[in-house]
């Protein structure tokens, strides 16, 4: 009997379903990212996350940002190893030779653990970009001649738990830097907010003033001013000090209801008068 032709439908299937997994693999490492950077920032600014109650779009946004760099570098390594391969594809001779290194690529890591003491914060990040490396090298050089599912399944394995290692230390790289912005620009990068209320809100100090309302009809009874707009969630307004820091400061959290009004100020000229008169 004539042997059945391949079905063309299935590698289609293959293709589909690996695209599928590669996009899931993506969305659970920017989520990742994204808590694991927002968790460290707002460590760094003697918070925590949960205060504001993130939600996985929030997570996913805060994590595009920070890694435009990283994916660049992955696409810009990756354009290098290709270069490499076709290059010593074209003499077997050097191919063979690079093989039989590349065998040896699993060792990398090994040589850098006994630096990680050196700086554990540097190697936090090196170690598991050199095992994905390596290990990735090491399975390529070691299944060119003869296909080895289980050593290509159990290097994906390592590789997935270094890449969260990676996005992790990373991460922590990331959240503190944004922290140390934070504290840099509260005062002049964030939005000015004048607070409207009917009842005293006892928010005093780090360069935010207050004064009783006056004017005749109105149904406020305080203004305060010297804030800045921190974070909003749902009903839920996050307002700091002008003059805030993560040593010495307080996070405001004021509900939206009929008996308060949030004003945002823009211009400079607004700033300058904060607290005048």
């Amino acid at each position: 009997p004539q042997p059945t032709p391949p079905d063309p439908r299935l590698g289609w299937v293959e293709i589909v379903g690996a695209v599928g997994s590669l996009v899931t693999l993506l969305t659970a490492v920017l989520f990742y990212f994204g808590w694991a950077s927002t968790d460290a920032e707002t460590k760094a600014l003697g918070l925590r996350d949960t205060v504001f109650h993130f939600s996985t779009s929030d997570y996913l946004l805060r994590s595009v940002d920070a890694l435009y760099l990283p994916a660049w570098l992955a696409a810009g390594a990756a354009l290098g190893v290709l270069g490499l391969h076709r290059w010593a594809s074209r003499e077997p001779r050097r191919l063979s030779r690079a093989v039989g290194v590349l065998r040896l690529a699993w060792a990398v890591p090994l040589v850098l653990v006994p630096l990680y003491p050196l700086a554990p914060w540097l190697f936090d990040l090196a170690l598991p970009i050199a095992a994905i490396v390596g290990l990735s090298l090491n399975a390529y050089a070691r299944t060119r001649d003869r296909r080895d599912l289980r050593l290509w399944g159990l290097t994906l394995f390592v590789c997935v738990l270094s890449l969260f290692w990676a996005v992790s230390a990373y991460a922590e790289i990331a959240g503190r830097g944004r922290a140390e912005l934070t504290e840099r620009t509260v005062h002049d990068g964030f939005p000015a907010v004048t607070v409207f209320s009917d009842k005293d809100l006892m928010i005093r100090g780090g360069g935010s003033c207050y004064r009783k309302v006056t004017t005749k009809g109105s149904r406020y009874a305080y203004e305060y001013a010297g804030l800045r707009l921190f974070h909003v969630s749902g009903d839920r307004v996050f307002l700091v000090p002008r003059d805030w820091t993560p040593q010495d400061g307080t996070l405001y959290v004021l509900k939206e209801n009929a008996g308060r009004r949030v004003d945002l100020i823009s211009g400079a000229g607004n700033r300058a008068r904060e607290c005048r008169g």
